[in-house]
């Protein structure tokens, strides 16, 4: 059996991302930039209002109070998109919009709710601070800044900032084209009734559900019977896509014949069996530039090795900067008594306690329990010949999901 560490470095050795497309703002959301993007001019480009009013003198209204109010003249209007060359003297005010750009001279903004009106005749019972409700060129972007990194996902927020900076296009990873087969003469569509000794096939739903997490483009081809003359055919229509991923067939079982069915369809075996529980008999090859991944059929152990393995190779096939998400340090609630020669992935609930994680292994590890993965958001990483870890014990965790403040 292989180390995992060795495994997941094996795996990413052999990919190879394919040359990356410009493509329109339109078609770049959920994809990873592959290029920087800069900004072309300064945000705010220059200084302007932060609020519908009056922009002043600031030492014009230093004495100003609702007890003694001082009047200042308004010289003219100035809606967003449009400049005034004139500089503001003392003794005048322009009524400003939103966005425009300030008189010259000008060093405050006074909100007109806090004014009195009378034709060309304002009123002002507010002393303002020099700088009051103004924003300055430059002090959200600087110009030539890197805005949006390569190896970013590309949403609606970077879509903004490429448009907002003159970019119609931009340079981008495509999304990987995968094909998902299940195998097992007792598995069922979701569709039809179950037989006595049948069940519904779960997998190829939930790794479809995994891909496109990442954004990747799905066919589920569907339930192989254990024959491999049609496993063959099927593998023999589907084998060139990006990523083909086999649920099921890999292990040592009398009608497990997936591995022999790869070899004759032209695939390398790179490596099968791995020293992790669960998912032990994980296949790994290729064939030409199509990565094949032999998933455990227990649906827990597909879980983990898709993510301790499929889900890092598929984001460096996308140009991601970032292929996994970071392992956290939590506290043990309850003690872990098993003890195995491999590394365990215990499914767990991880909960943030202040400054703090703390986590706790669900009761049910078994590699058939669905509902271990329903009720997780997190895997506890045992490492090999692990000794008993009681209560309390600081743990080694991968969360499963981005948000980890939902429970207290």
């Amino acid at each position: 059996m292989l180390d995992p560490d060795r495994a997941k470095q094996i795996v990413l050795e052999h990919i190879a991302p394919k040359p990356p497309q410009q493509v329109g703002l339109e078609e770049s959301l959920g994809l990873v930039l592959q290029e920087d993007i800069r900004a072309t001019c300064s945000v705010p480009a220059f200084d302007n209002s932060a609020m519908d009013g009056y922009a002043v003198l600031a030492s014009d209204l230093a004495q100003a109070s609702p007890q003694s109010p001082v009047v200042l003249e308004k010289v003219d209007y100035i809606p967003a998109g449009n400049r005034e060359e004139r500089e503001i003297q003392s003794g005048q005010c322009y009524q400003i919009a939103t966005g425009a750009e300030l008189p010259p001279g000008a060093d405050a903004v006074v909100m007109k709710e806090r004014v009195e009106v009378e034709g060309n005749q304002i009123r002002f019972m507010h002393s303002p601070q020099v700088k009051e409700h103004l924003r300055f060129k430059g002090e959200d972007i600087e110009e030539h800044q890197t805005v949006v990194r390569r190896g970013e996902l590309i949403g609606p927020a970077q879509i903004a900032l490429f448009a907002a900076f003159g970019h119609a296009r931009v340079l981008v990873q495509k999304p990987l084209e995968v094909v998902i087969i299940t195998t097992g003469s007792e598995l069922v569509d979701v569709n039809s009734p179950l037989e006595p000794g049948k069940i519904h096939d779960s997998n190829s739903y939930m790794f479809a559900a995994l891909f496109r997490e990442e954004r990747c483009l799905c066919h589920r081809v569907g339930i192989v019977q254990d024959d491999p003359e049609l496993l063959y055919e099927v593998l023999k229509s589907h084998i060139n896509a990006d990523m083909v991923l086999i649920s099921g067939g890999v292990s040592v079982g009398d009608r497990d014949f997936v591995k022999d069915v790869l070899r004759k369809v032209g695939v390398e075996e790179i490596f099968w069996k791995v020293r992790v529980k669960p998912g032990k008999p994980f296949f790994f090859g290729k064939k030409e530039d199509s990565l094949i991944f032999g998933m455990p059929g227990n649906p827990a152990s597909g879980y983990v090795i898709f993510e301790e393995f499929v889900r890092p190779a598929i984001r460096k096939a996308m140009g991601y900067a970032t292929l996994e998400k970071s392992l956290v340090t939590a506290t043990l609630e309850k003690r872990i008594t098993e003890r195995t020669e491999r590394r365990q992935y215990l499914r767990a609930q991880l909960r943030k306690d202040g400054d703090h994680f703390r986590v706790k292994p669900l009761p049910v590890q078994g590699s058939h329990s669905l509902s271990s993965l329903a009720w997780s958001n997190s895997l506890i990483i045992v490492p090999e010949n692990s000794e008993e870890l009681p209560e309390g014990s600081q743990v080694t965790v991968r969360p499963l999901i981005d948000t980890l403040g939902m429970q207290s």
